[in-house]
Formats: C-alpha cells, sequence, structure tokens
C-alpha cells in the first residue's frame, strides 16, 4: 500500500487536499512555537550560569555557558552562526515579541516570519518593539516572506534609523568579505558581501556598460550571459573588451546610452520576489535567440591552488568519467577537473599533492611535490586513441599505466602514511606547531573542522592539540582542525574533547551529551 492511499489522500476533492495542507501548514508552525520556546530556555539557563559565575569574578575564559550556539549547532547539525541567529530570534520571541509568538502558538506564522519579524525589532526600543510587534504580527500571515521582510525594515528604518546606519556600518566592518558557493546545478556563484550600496550599483553599471558594447561588437549570447562573462573577465584579471572577435568593442567612439544604465541600475533585479529580474527579463530577450549557444568562456587564468584536489587518475587523464572531490566545494565533473588542474598547475604559488584515498574513502596517505609542474590536461589526440579503456571497464590498459607511472614520476612524490586506528608515532614533532608535512597529513584526514556538523574548512582552522602541548604529542593522533570558534569553546568549562584513535573525535557537552566525528569520507567514485 502506498503512501498516498494510506493517508486516504486519493479519495479527498481538491478543496480537501488544500485542507489539509493548510492543516498540516498550522501543525508545523505551532510546533516551531515549541521550538522556540525550548531554545529560549536553554539560552536562559546558559546566560544565568554565565552571570553566576561573572558574580564570584570567575575568569571570563573560565566561565560556563558561554558557547550556546556552538552547542546548540552540535545537537541540531546547524552552524553555529546560524544556531546563535535562532537563539537571539526565540530569545526575542519569548520576551519582547508576544504577539508573534502568540501567532505561531495559533499556527499562522511560521518561523520564517518570525525571524524576520525578530530581526528587524532587534534594535527597537521595548515600546517600539511592542508597537512594530502588533503591527506584523497581524501583517504576517496575510503576506509573502518578502514582503513581510521589506514591510519590517520600512517600519525599522522609521523608529531606529540610527540602529539601522549602525548595523550596516557594522557589517561593512566585520562582515565585508568576498564569498564563492556552489550552485545546486553544479555551477558556481562569486558574490561581494556587505557592499556599500554605491560601489555596488556602480559596479553594475559598468559590467552591463560592457556587457552592451560585447553585444553591439557581435558577441553571441543573453544580456545575462554577456554581463557573466564580463564579470568573469574582470575579477580573473582579463579585459572583456580584449576577447577575440569582438574587435568593434574596443572602437573609442563607442559609447553606452546612459538611458540602458539608468533603467539596468534602477531595476530590483536581486532578491525581490517574484518581481525580481522583470527588467533583465525584456531586456535579454530583446537580443537575438535564446537558443543560441552562449560564449565561450575560455581556459580558466592561472590559480594559486590553496585547496587539496582530491583527483582520480582516470578522470585526470580523461579515461573516465568519475567526479572530482575539490576541498570543501564539492564534486568536479571531468571537464571542470582538467581545466581547474591546468590552470592550477600554471601558478607559481601552486604545488602538486596527492591524496591516496582507501576502499572506505577516507585518506591512507598523502605527498607533496616539490617545485612546479605546468600541466595542459589535453593528452594528444592519438594518444586519447592508444589510451581508449578495455570495453566494460576494469583496470587501465598499458598506455595508461604508463602515462600515470611517467606523471607520477615526473612529480617526485614522496608519500606518508595517514595513521588510523593506531598510531606509531611515526610524524611526531618535538615543537609545538607542526611542520607543514604534518599539518597536510592531518589535513588531509580531516578536511573540516573535526566538531559535530561544522563545515569550515581545515585549510582555514587552528590545528588543536586534544591533550595541551607539551603533556600531548603533536602528531597525528593528538592533532584535529577546529574552527576558531570551536576551538575556544573546546577550552572552556563543561566541554570535553577525546580522541581515542587518530581521527576519531569524541566531544562532550555541558549537558552531559556526546557526539563522535570521524575522519573525512571523501565523494568519489570508489568502485
Amino acid at each position: 500500500m502506498t503512501g498516498r492511499s494510506r493517508l486516504g489522500v486519493t479519495r479527498l476533492s481538491d478543496d480537501q487536499l488544500v485542507g489539509v495542507l493548510q492543516a498540516a501548514r498550522r501543525q508545523e508552525n505551532r510546533e516551531a512555537w515549541k521550538k522556540a520556546l525550548v531554545i529560549a530556555e536553554f539560552a536562559r539557563r546558559r546566560e544565568a550560569e554565565f552571570k553566576r559565575a561573572e558574580a564570584r569574578d570567575v575568569p571570563v575564559h573560565c566561565r560556563p555557558g558561554q558557547f550556546p550556539g556552538e552547542e546548540l549547532a552540535i545537537e541540531l547539525l546547524l552552524g553555529p552562526v546560524q544556531a546563535s541567529h535562532a537563539i537571539d530570534d526565540a530569545t526575542d520571541l519569548a520576551t519582547r515579541l508576544p504577539r508573534t509568538l502568540a501567532g505561531m502558538a495559533a499556527g499562522l506564522i511560521d518561523e520564517a516570519r518570525a525571524g524576520t519579524i525578530a530581526l528587524y525589532t532587534r534594535s527597537l526600543t521595548p515600546a517600539d518593539a511592542a508597537l512594530a510587534d502588533g503591527i506584523l504580527a497581524a501583517l504576517a500571515p496575510a503576506v509573502r516572506l518578502d514582503q513581510l521582510a521589506r514591510r519590517a525594515a520600512a517600519l525599522e528604518m522609521r523608529l531606529a534609523p540610527e540602529a539601522v546606519k549602525a548595523r550596516k556600518e557594522h557589517a561593512r566592518q566585520t562582515r565585508q568579505r568576498v564569498e564563492i558557493r556552489r550552485e545546486e546545478s553544479g555551477n558556481a556563484t562569486v558574490a561581494g558581501r556587505e557592499m556599500d550600496t554605491g560601489d555596488a550599483l556602480a559596479a553594475k553599471a559598468h559590467i552591463h556598460a560592457l556587457a552592451l558594447r560585447l553585444r553591439r561588437a557581435g558577441m553571441p549570447g543573453t544580456l545575462d550571459q554577456l554581463r557573466l562573462l564580463a564579470f568573469a573577465d574582470l575579477t580573473a584579471g582579463r579585459n572583456p573588451l580584449d576577447r577575440p572577435g569582438p574587435a568593434d568593442a574596443t572602437d573609442p567612439t563607442d559609447r553606452t546610452d546612459p538611458a540602458d544604465l539608468a533603467d539596468y541600475v534602477g531595476g530590483q533585479d536581486i532578491g525581490q520576489g517574484d518581481s525580481a529580474g522583470s527588467l533583465d527579463y525584456q531586456q535579454e530577450h530583446d537580443v537575438g535567440d535564446p537558443d543560441d549557444p552562449p560564449p565561450d568562456p575560455g581556459p580558466p587564468a592561472p590559480t594559486p591552488a590553496l585547496i587539496n584536489l582530491v583527483v582520480p587518475a582516470g578522470t585526470l587523464f580523461g579515461w573516465d568519467t568519475t567526479p572530482t572531490e575539490a576541498g570543501g566545494w564539492g564534486l568536479l565533473d571531468g571537464d571542470e577537473t582538467r581545466a581547474v588542474v591546468a590552470a592550477a598547475s600554471r601558478h607559481p604559488a601552486t604545488r602538486w599533492c596527492a591524496t591516496v584515498i582507501g576502499s572506505d574513502g577516507t585518506a591512507l596517505a598523502h605527498g607533496c611535490s616539490p617545485g612546479q609542474h605546468p600541466w595542459t590536461g589535453e593528452p594528444r589526440q592519438e594518444q586519447r586513441q592508444h589510451d581508449k579503456p578495455p570495453p566494460g571497464g576494469g583496470h587501465p590498459v598499458p598506455a595508461q599505466a604508463d602515462r600515470l607511472a611517467a606523471f607520477v614520476r615526473g612529480l617526485n612524490l614522496t608519500f606518508q602514511s595517514v595513521a588510523r586506528n593506531g598510531c606509531a608515532h611515526a610524524a611526531a614533532e618535538s615543537r609545538y606547531t607542526p611542520s607543514r608535512r604534518l599539518t597536510h597529513l592531518v589535513r588531509a584526514r580531516t578536511v573540516t573542522c573535526d566538531a559535530p556538523g561544522c563545515g569550515a574548512q581545515a585549510v582555514h582552522a587552528d590545528l588543536d592539540h586534544t591533550i595541551a602541548y607539551p603533556d600531548g604529542l603533536t602528531d597525528q593522533c593528538n592533532l584535529g582542525p577546529k574552527c576558531r570558534r570551536h576551538h575556544k569553546a573546546k577550552q572552556a568549562p563543561g566541554w570535553k574533547v577525546e580522541q581515542p584513535e587518530p581521527g576519531v573525535i569524541r566531544w562532550t557537552l555541558p549537558s552531559g551529551r556526546a557526539h563522535t566525528t570521524r575522519p573525512t569520507v571523501y565523494d568519489v567514485d570508489l568502485g
């Protein structure tokens, strides 16, 4: 019997189906109300612990209750920042926003809308927060989330303009960054976060002007594609007007019509709900056939390899399609892998490293090659034919094995074992700061912070001695990568971290609950 049959939904009318859907949504909102009350009480207890220690003049680093966000993050498998936001929202709902909380209890307001109300009322005085709570709690059940956010932001700006200005300035000082992330499709996004609004609009206008010049010079593609091409060239140190083909784009008499920019810059094409991109959509469809192929972006610019690429040999040389694990980025397909490796190999700062993966997907050994080894990534055509794998797959043909052996010999790699199960202390060092060799071994074993659920990359994390040095060795069996927040949490009262085996990390939280993390299992197809 299928799940639909068990619920009886196949016998319901359309009106009844929607009624069940709405009832389920109300129940979900009530569960969010319960969760908010529990999180608020959890945070209250940790804050009380901290204040009691503060009243006794306990040194700050010895006070319990300092890291409620990190503790909650481990239990709920959230990021620490996300968990801290959940604590802030729940605390505000329980103490400052009674009407919004009541709306959740009645099943009318969901967790996302409640969080939005909490965010935009946090800077308000208690009296203004009460006023905003009444207005927004009444509005929330009847509007989309993005509409509620705009109304809440406008209300905050009217009631507390100086607080809004201070928050923006604080974000510019503490959270400005260039961020890269993986799209669900497998492509990538690069974003400048917390930019000055004027700078962002000027950048957008400049990119659009370049895209228009490329289009007028005959470059194929929609305006969206040409804007992205210009953006990629500019951020990679290339001039998009130097591309082969659009020679007319460099004509100094070619000037962008200011009206084109005025409409585009004024368009609400980012983060504005269903109306997002309406201006872009109209402009884009003024250009050619959307079925035309996009412009060729060309090869990637030389890039220093600051991440460890876990590359199956068959993928590197084009023998098969096994995906590649690229640090914390995720999976790359074969073409992406070869392009990235070739680009990285041309950069003078890049060094080739290799991690040998066992049958269980964990690291067995790691080694790095001295010197630079530029690589094209494209075997000759006759070599491709010679290297063609046997029907049905199987082991590499002799030609493949010979090429791989020659490649490895050229790198002059020296592998060292990654400690597993026991530890013979073969890599132990008589100093506090581990060498690059030992650092690479630990990071190859565990590629993210070893706290449960934390995704911070090991390459940016501290290498922590599980047992403090000098009582604990500087060795694989006593080192583990920890982001700065979890490194501090580990040293706080009530927290305990043990490493019973190399890479097996047992975290005991102030609540007494324990969680264990293990060495990274790489997301590659091991057949």
